[in-house]
Protein backbone atom coordinates (compact mmCIF):
# COMPACT_ATOMS: atom_id res chain seq x y z
CA UNK A 1 0.00 0.00 0.00
CA UNK A 2 1.16 3.84 -0.61
CA UNK A 3 -0.13 7.05 -0.03
CA UNK A 4 -0.84 9.87 -1.70
CA UNK A 5 -2.28 13.92 -1.14
CA UNK A 6 -3.32 16.82 -2.73
CA UNK A 7 -1.90 20.19 -1.79
CA UNK A 8 -2.82 23.50 -4.00
CA UNK A 9 -3.44 20.77 -6.99
CA UNK A 10 -0.19 18.87 -6.57
CA UNK A 11 -0.57 15.24 -6.13
CA UNK A 12 2.28 14.34 -3.61
CA UNK A 13 3.83 10.89 -2.52
CA UNK A 14 6.74 10.07 -0.19
CA UNK A 15 9.72 8.34 -1.37
CA UNK A 16 9.45 4.71 -1.87
CA UNK A 17 12.43 3.94 0.05
CA UNK A 18 10.36 2.63 3.27
CA UNK A 19 8.01 0.40 1.42
CA UNK A 20 7.88 -1.34 -2.42
CA UNK A 21 7.10 1.10 -5.45
CA UNK A 22 4.47 -0.27 -6.53
CA UNK A 23 3.05 -1.06 -10.12
CA UNK A 24 -0.83 0.66 -8.86
CA UNK A 25 1.99 3.72 -7.26
CA UNK A 26 3.42 4.30 -10.70
CA UNK A 27 0.29 4.22 -12.83
CA UNK A 28 -1.51 6.51 -10.60
CA UNK A 29 2.02 8.63 -11.26
CA UNK A 30 1.81 7.89 -14.92
CA UNK A 31 -2.11 8.74 -14.50
CA UNK A 32 -1.59 12.33 -13.09
CA UNK A 33 1.17 13.45 -15.57
CA UNK A 34 -1.56 12.66 -18.47
CA UNK A 35 -3.99 14.63 -16.71
CA UNK A 36 -1.69 17.35 -16.54
CA UNK A 37 -1.70 16.89 -12.39
CA UNK A 38 1.43 18.12 -11.33
CA UNK A 39 3.59 15.42 -9.09
CA UNK A 40 6.19 15.53 -6.41
CA UNK A 41 7.24 12.88 -4.94
CA UNK A 42 9.61 13.78 -1.55
CA UNK A 43 9.37 13.35 2.85
CA UNK A 44 5.99 14.11 3.55
CA UNK A 45 5.50 14.84 7.04
CA UNK A 46 2.25 13.77 9.16
CA UNK A 47 1.63 17.28 9.78
CA UNK A 48 1.24 17.77 6.00
CA UNK A 49 -0.99 14.71 5.47
CA UNK A 50 -3.25 16.31 8.18
CA UNK A 51 -3.54 19.44 6.79
CA UNK A 52 -3.92 17.84 2.52
CA UNK A 53 -6.60 18.70 0.80
CA UNK A 54 -7.04 15.21 -0.66
CA UNK A 55 -5.62 12.02 0.79
CA UNK A 56 -6.25 8.28 -0.39
CA UNK A 57 -4.68 5.22 -0.51
CA UNK A 58 -3.01 3.00 -3.50
CA UNK A 59 -2.84 -0.68 -3.83
CA UNK A 60 -3.45 -3.63 -5.80
CA UNK A 61 -6.72 -5.02 -4.09
CA UNK A 62 -7.72 -1.25 -2.85
CA UNK A 63 -6.76 0.45 -5.67
CA UNK A 64 -7.48 3.76 -5.14
CA UNK A 65 -9.12 4.34 -1.77
CA UNK A 66 -9.42 7.96 -0.48
CA UNK A 67 -8.55 8.69 3.09
CA UNK A 68 -11.32 10.80 4.43
CA UNK A 69 -10.02 10.85 8.04
CA UNK A 70 -6.27 11.15 10.07
CA UNK A 71 -6.25 10.80 13.77
CA UNK A 72 -9.59 11.74 14.37
CA UNK A 73 -9.21 14.79 11.64
CA UNK A 74 -11.24 15.19 8.82
CA UNK A 75 -9.20 15.39 5.93
CA UNK A 76 -10.15 17.88 2.93
CA UNK A 77 -13.77 19.81 2.85
CA UNK A 78 -16.07 17.83 5.30
CA UNK A 79 -13.89 14.82 5.08
CA UNK A 80 -15.47 13.73 1.71
CA UNK A 81 -13.29 12.40 -1.56
CA UNK A 82 -11.49 15.23 -3.42
CA UNK A 83 -11.56 15.83 -7.24
CA UNK A 84 -8.16 15.02 -8.16
CA UNK A 85 -9.03 11.70 -6.26
CA UNK A 86 -12.28 10.97 -7.99
CA UNK A 87 -10.51 12.11 -11.39
CA UNK A 88 -7.61 9.39 -10.61
CA UNK A 89 -9.97 6.24 -9.63
CA UNK A 90 -12.40 7.19 -12.98
CA UNK A 91 -9.51 6.98 -15.12
CA UNK A 92 -7.91 4.18 -13.40
CA UNK A 93 -10.67 1.97 -13.42
CA UNK A 94 -10.90 2.07 -17.34
CA UNK A 95 -6.86 1.19 -18.03
CA UNK A 96 -8.30 -2.26 -19.04
CA UNK A 97 -9.73 -0.89 -21.86
CA UNK A 98 -6.88 1.00 -22.93
CA UNK A 99 -4.74 -0.28 -25.45
CA UNK A 100 -1.47 -2.06 -24.38
CA UNK A 101 -2.50 -1.60 -20.59
CA UNK A 102 -3.45 -5.03 -20.24
CA UNK A 103 -2.52 -8.51 -20.54
CA UNK A 104 -5.28 -10.60 -22.07
CA UNK A 105 -6.32 -13.88 -20.46
CA UNK A 106 -6.04 -17.04 -22.37
CA UNK A 107 -9.07 -18.99 -22.38
CA UNK A 108 -9.29 -21.96 -20.09
CA UNK A 109 -10.37 -25.49 -21.01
Amino acid sequence: TNIFMVDDGVLMTPHADHCLPGITRETILTIAEELGIPTDVRRISLAEFHAADEVFTSGTMGELTPVTMIDGRKIGIDGKRGPITERLQTLYKILPEREGLSTPIPPFY
